[in-house]
């Protein structure tokens, strides 16, 4: 294996120019050989092409556009600075610190009001944070290249105005309106640990072409009926549903949402029983067909944009592989990376990563055992990177290093735990468990007066159960190891339920006001759902939707916070209570003792009263009670807020429905497409790799005569095993269900972007020759395209930075590095 130093780089950094021979764009070795500070200087140089060979994987990881890499060595200390987890996590700070102030500004929290001098300057702090990562990324950008991109501009845009006003607010010593504050969850999504949010709301734009058309569609019919119904019940007494076209039209899109059915019916019902009909035509055309039609629409729309994203991310990231491979290829390994570059490269790319993970790594992805990779090996790195490893012996049960015949008790109880039966016993008492339960619960209501006294009893029944629980954790640790049964998420949920449990019973017997704890036993029930096939594929769903439907929750809380602020700033203060006299809606916000609605709470006061009101518009019920209440306060524009706040959590909810929808389907579709009986046994990725001596010695050739102690370790056992298994393992996530799903798909994609690549790196050489840049001893255009057009898929490079700075040397260079 080749040393670092004996090595001189063939496609060197964008971040150094040492290629000092233009006409063939190698380096020489006696040049390199010769001089100490020429020795020096390469592996300075390789340095620099290993933090941008990791800088490319790290944007292909993070789906980051290239044209935002820097550019040169002077822009790389800023652009490593901010791609930085403790600038991640201050940034990430600051845009949470500044959506917190609608707490302490005016309309403020009473509890947390604070003066208007120091929520400014707290602005003031968290704004500037924001600034200082927004200039060090126009210093590796640059100022055009900044303005270019849209997301960067639009949040430097928004600091701007954002700036103005809290030194506004500053100087004056008093808050303004200031509408804008809507704005600043932008920062919140610009955050790199906000990905996710990025990716629904970029969803939800994809989605809004179709949506969009099919409400055009939903609102014609609605207009067509809001006609219609004025006409023939502007004449009814006592209906005021209809006086106005504006309130047919209001009215008809609440009872669309059957908010105020049958209500808005029945003064015309009571005129004529034929008027039934139009209502009930209305809700079966808009509710229940077109409604449904927007879902499907939806739906169809939501997975071929998971399909394409899935294509795009796969491609991106194969694009960002290739352009590391390229910094790693060496004069001495034209078109291979070595495992010297490869540990450099994993130095900056996965810096935790142990000296044995690397070498596992670089086995794993080197199928062909050449001890060199090729492009299409590295290719695999997003995959291998991502492996856990552990000694295969660490995945072995407890007892098995027990001699014999000590392991034998052990290994029957091992059995027994895992016997199926023993499971149906354990159901068996969940079972009964929950019933004697629930007939106790039964019993309390016919009691009310000792209810208390009887939650906080415990009866001997409690203890059989409590200690069957106890038994049965306690066999399954000694039986599978402690590592084993806390790897299982029911094994883990059983121990917390049951050690809960018991602190509870244990509670009650000294303090009776612990009695509430003993409640938390009926989560057990939740076993009973692992019996049925159909509920575990429900509950594995559900166990996969929770790290996306996080993403899902902060999408809805910002869009809550946007609308929020806007509330505050409209309707912030209004009375409501006792008001609307001689309206429809008075008896809702009337304090009366005779009518206690308590509709006047749901206000705009401050943003927590803000979010809860949201939420009440959100569930739909009475929610045109709370618009018409603010109507009548303020003025009848304001209704267009509400219905515009419907429309946008109606699209977030739709959306979400699809995606739960698309989740649940892809799942069973790939277990029918693979013959798996059981989805959730399919969660796991894992990799076998083995590890010996002489491997040891190649990868570590000079710290093999003086190692250190984990490696002093590692050689014992080699010397007492011969080689080491060690087993990689990782979560099985939805794209790699997606690349067994679209299987040939995938092939296809591949080999049209490799062809794509190849015309392209094929034009450019061309364009070269014809211009006369190359050397004249090179071979004709002609030949040279013939001999590229002839370089395998490993040779496949994109040559997108080639073609943006057309210089020479890379492309000389890279038409040496394929493999004929």
């Amino acid at each position: 294996m080749s040393q670092l130093e004996d090595e001189n780089p063939l496609l060197t950094s964008t971040f150094a120019s040492i290629q000092s021979d233009i006409g063939s764009g190698f380096i020489d070795d006696a040049s390199s050989t010769g001089s100490g500070g020429r020795e020096l200087f390469d592996k300075k140089s390789w340095e620099l092409n290993y933090k941008e060979a990791a800088i490319y994987l790290q944007e292909g990881e993070n789906n980051l556009k290239f044209d935002t890499h820097p550019k040169n060595q002077d822009a790389l200390p800023a652009y490593i600075l901010v791609h930085n987890f403790w600038f991640y996590v201050m940034d990430l700070c600051a845009a949470i610190l500044i959506m917190t102030l609608a707490l302490f500004e005016h309309p403020a929290v009473l509890v947390f009001q604070l003066e208007e001098s120091i929520h400014a300057s707290l602005e003031l702090f968290g704004l500037t944070i924001i600034a200082i990562g927004l200039g060090l990324k126009m210093r590796w950008l640059g100022p055009k290249q900044f303005m270019l991109h849209k997301r960067t501009c639009i949040k430097a845009i928004v600091l701007i105005v954002m700036y103005c006003e809290s030194i506004t607010v500053l100087a004056r010593q008093e808050s303004h309106f200031r509408v804008t504050r809507a704005l600043r969850p932008f920062f919140l999504i610009d955050c790199h640990y906000c990905g996710g949010v990025r990716r629904v709301y970029r969803q939800i734009f994809q989605s809004l072409p179709p949506i969009l058309d099919m409400m055009v569609l939903l609102f014609y019919f609605l207009l067509i009926f809001s006609i219609l119904g004025f006409y023939i019940f502007t004449g009814v007494e006592d209906d005021t549903y209809f006086r106005t076209i504006q309130d047919s039209f209001i009215n008809l899109f609440v009872l669309m949402t059957t908010a105020n059915f049958p209500d808005v019916m029945m003064p015309a019902y009571n005129k004529s029983r034929w008027a039934s009909i139009y209502f009930i035509t209305f809700l079966i055309l808009e509710l229940y067909f077109m409604m449904n039609l927007l879902l499907a629409v939806v739906y169809d729309t939501f997975t071929g944009i998971e399909k394409e994203k899935f294509k795009a991310m796969l491609l991106h990231q194969r694009v960002a592989a290739s352009h590391a491979f390229k910094l790693l290829c060496s004069r001495r390994h034209p078109g291979k990376v070595s495992f010297t570059h490869f540990k450099g490269l994993l130095r900056h790319y996965r810096p935790r990563y142990s000296k044995r993970d690397v070498c596992l790594a670089f086995k794993t992805l080197n199928t062909n055992t050449t001890g060199l990779l090729t492009l299409q090996e590295f290719h695999n790195i997003y995959d291998v990177t991502n492996l856990k490893w552990k000694s295969k012996k660490d995945h072995s049960y407890w007892y098995e290093t027990l001699p014999y015949p000590l392991e034998k008790p052990f290994k029957a109880l091992n059995w027994f735990v895992t016997w199926r039966i023993f499971d149906y016993v354990v159901y068996g008492v969940i079972a009964l468990n929950g019933i004697v339960f629930a007939g106790k619960t039964v019993a309390y209501r016919n009691h009310d007066e000792e209810l208390e006294k009887d939650l906080a009893a415990v009866y001997w029944y409690d203890w059989v159960f409590v200690i069957f629980y106890m038994a049965e954790v306690f066999l399954k640790i000694v039986g599978l190891g402690v590592r084993k049964y806390l790897s299982s998420g029911w094994n883990l949920f059983d121990f917390v339920v049951t050690v809960t449990a018991v602190v509870g019973i244990l509670c009650e017997e000294f303090d009776q006001n612990f009695y509430y704890i003993v409640i938390l036993r009926p989560l057990r029930l939740l076993r009973l759902f692992k019996i049925k096939k159909r509920y575990r594929d429900v509950m594995g769903t559900l166990y996969v939707l929770i790290p996306r439907m996080s993403s899902v929750g902060v999408t809805l809380i910002i869009i809550y916070y946007f609308y929020a602020i806007i509330g505050m700033e409209c309707f912030g203060g209004v009375k409501l209570k006792n008001c609307c006299k001689n309206s429809s809606v008075e008896d809702f916000y009337s304090n009366s003792s005779q009518f206690k609605m308590y509709f006047y709470l749901n206000n705009f006061d401050n943003i927590i009263n803000s979010y809860v009101t949201l939420f009440e518009l959100t569930v739909i019920n009475n929610w045109h009670v709370i618009m018409r209440g603010i109507a009548e306060v303020t003025t009848v524009w304001s209704q267009m807020y509400f219905i515009l706040f419907y429309l946008s959590s109606m699209v977030v909810v739709t959306i979400i429905i699809a995606f739960i929808l698309e989740a649940f389907l892809f799942r069973m579709q790939y277990g029918q497409t693979n013959n798996l009986q059981d989805i959730d046994s399919d969660n796991t990725i894992e990799v076998e790799s083995q590890l010996s001596a002489d491997e040891l010695e190649i990868f570590y050739p000079s710290r093999i005569n003086r190692p250190d102690l984990a490696q002093t370790m590692l050689l014992q056992q080699l010397q007492r095993g011969g080689a080491i298994t060690y087993r990689g393992s990782r979560p099985r996530t939805k794209a790699d269900l997606s690349k067994t799903m679209y299987a040939d798909e995938v092939k296809e994609w591949i080999m049209l972007q490799d062809q794509e690549q190849r015309h392209e790196l094929q034009q450019f050489l061309v364009r070269q020759m014809s211009r006369g840049n190359l050397n004249q001893s090179l071979p004709s255009s002609s030949v040279l395209a013939q001999e590229v057009s002839d370089l395998g898929t490993e040779a496949t490079f994109d040559v997108s930075r080639e073609l943006r700075t057309q210089t020479l040397p890379d492309a000389v260079t890279l038409t040496r590095t394929g493999n004929r």
